[in-house]
């Protein structure tokens, strides 16, 4: 597959804003996992935060924010995120972005959870992230290079620098791209549970190989879980967005109590965090929990792909109420990365959920996953616009390595490891738990920076060698960390320190 100035390692939002900045001036290469479908990016049914209206304001955006996120985020951040968030998105809306309107010919803002404003955008209903993503998809067709179904296995280090990575076909092959500049845009850890809104193939491959090429990472114990997948039948079936509670929906047990009465100021629009923690202790104790819809009007209109998913699980809509359960949801932590999506290694960046910029702090305010795509990918656009790097004449080798006697050919398989994760790092943990989890995973060889042979060729055993490393790493920060802060919550921990200030922050090393 030969070399290129950029390779793009994703093919969602952050990656895709990257692309664009960087097509006209550089070769790019662009690599999914899958197929654009397949991302989260397309799969988001919220909206994007900015502060548009002309009663908000950036810094309102920024307050709700780090309210959101426990005040753990990093404040400088955090200002570029809500004040160019607003001036890029309304460049893009300018060009043609669409978004839905109002009646009163305004664009139609929503609310969500810790917002304390209506400034939530919305295209297609609950169909925000394949709108966008189909609105600039477009305008990237053609002018990079991108290959579906190649899953990366390995970065290339070549005297401290990454030179681009390896990945495997669905059929075995092999294929080496060189790269002066390598972006990971390889999303989250949502795929390590049972229960998750991601989707499957998210299993922690770019803060694997990151780890392995000896990128520092940050923030790692912080997991999101939203609190309402749409459960049925035993299991997740799909997100119901917190757009929902903020146009009316209700949490209620089986009996028709009001499940955050009395829990938070904000009740059903409480932090994530919050919420969460309370549907949990309810599961725990044997009640069923829901979503009590009978105040939203003409549903099914406002929100077609929630009812698309109820329909398709069985779930009758006519009785005004969706089952629900949380499940790992966004990774606020990931590969340490500067306001440039520079990471510790040079010539590798991070953008998306796969950098761990501190913008979330210790829990993400809602539709700002989205807004930190399009800032922070067209930002390392830029930068690597502006600072070109030469290709070296130095052949890139690649160190192989045959494990005998057990090694990656008998790691557990990937349900096993969800199973496994879900126990010790849902949303709430204990060190017995944790110290468990982490004697469990080290009986696997999965930390090696050589590469096995025997793995090279295959899809599952790279998948499931990322999924033990990225969950072992997770385990050893959120055992590292006993304060409960934001998404991080310890039962056995220093108190709750939901809303402490100050916070140690926890590096892998």
């Amino acid at each position: 597959m030969g070399k290129c100035d950029v390779l793009i390692i994703g093919g969602g939002l952050a990656a895709t804003m990257a692309a664009l900045k960087l097509a006209d001036q550089m070769s790019v290469i662009l690599v999914r996992k899958g197929t654009v479908e397949d991302g989260n990016s397309c799969k988001a049914q919220g909206g994007i935060a900015a502060a548009l209206h002309k009663s908000d304001s950036p810094s309102l955006h920024e307050l709700d924010t780090l309210i959101a996120g426990c005040h753990k985020n990093d404040r400088q951040m955090v200002n570029i995120l809500v004040h160019e968030g607003k001036v890029r998105l309304k460049r893009w809306i300018g060009e043609g972005l669409p978004f839905d309107m109002a009646e009163d010919g305004d664009y139609s803002y929503g609310i969500e959870g810790a917002h304390r404003m209506r400034r939530i955008l919305h295209s297609g209903g609950d169909r925000t992230g394949e709108k966008v993503m189909d609105y600039f998809g477009q305008r990237l067709k053609g002018r990079v290079r991108a290959y579906d179904s190649l899953t990366a296995a390995e970065l290339l280090i070549d005297q401290g620098v990454c030179r681009g990575a390896l990945f495997t076909g669905n059929q075995g092959s092999v294929k080496k791209i060189v790269a002066r500049h390598t972006i990971l845009a390889t999303g989250g850890v949502g795929g390590l549970f049972q229960e998750t809104s991601n989707d499957s193939l998210i299993t922690g491959d770019g803060l694997a190989m990151a780890w392995r090429a000896g990128a520092a990472l940050k923030d790692l114990e912080y997991i999101q879980f939203h609190p309402t997948l749409i459960y049925s039948n035993g299991k997740a079936t799909g997100l119901a967005s917190e757009a929902l509670r903020g146009e009316g929906a209700r949490l209620i047990d089986e009996t028709g109590r009001q499940i955050m009465e009395g829990v938070h100021p904000l009740k059903d629009l409480a932090p994530r965090d919050v919420v969460a923690r309370k549907l949990y202790e309810k599961v725990r104790e044997g009640h069923d929990v829901y979503l009590d819809i009978s105040r939203i009007h003409r549903f099914c209109q406002r929100f077609p792909q929630i009812s698309r998913i109820c329909r398709a699980q069985g779930i009758d809509l006519k009785q005004k109420v969706i089952p629900v359960r949380p499940g790992a949801h966004f990774h606020m932590g990931g590969v340490r990365t500067d306001e440039n999506g520079r990471t510790t290694v040079p010539g590798l960046y991070a953008v998306g959920e796969a950098a761990g910029n501190g913008v979330h702090g210790a829990n993400r305010l809602a539709s700002n996953s989205l807004l930190e795509a399009v800032v922070f990918g067209e930002r390392t656009g830029e930068y690597i616009l502006s600072h070109p790097a030469p290709f070296h004449a130095r052949k890139v080798s690649i160190k192989l390595q045959d494990i005998h006697d057990g090694g990656l050919t008998r790691l557990p398989g990937k349900e096993v490891i969800r199973r496994k994760v879900s126990s010790a790092l849902g949303v709430c943990r204990n060190r017995e738990d944790l110290q468990d989890f982490i004697s469990w995973a080290e009986v696997y060889e999965f930390k090696s920076s050589s590469i096995d042979s025997s793995s090279l060729f295959n899809k599952e055993m790279i998948e499931q060698r990322s999924m033990l490393l990225s969950a072992w790493l997770i385990a050893k920060a959120a055992l590292k960390n006993e304060h409960s802060c934001g998404a991080h919550f310890r039962e056995d921990g220093k108190g709750r320190g939901v809303n402490e200030q100050v916070f140690a922050e926890t590096t892998i090393s």
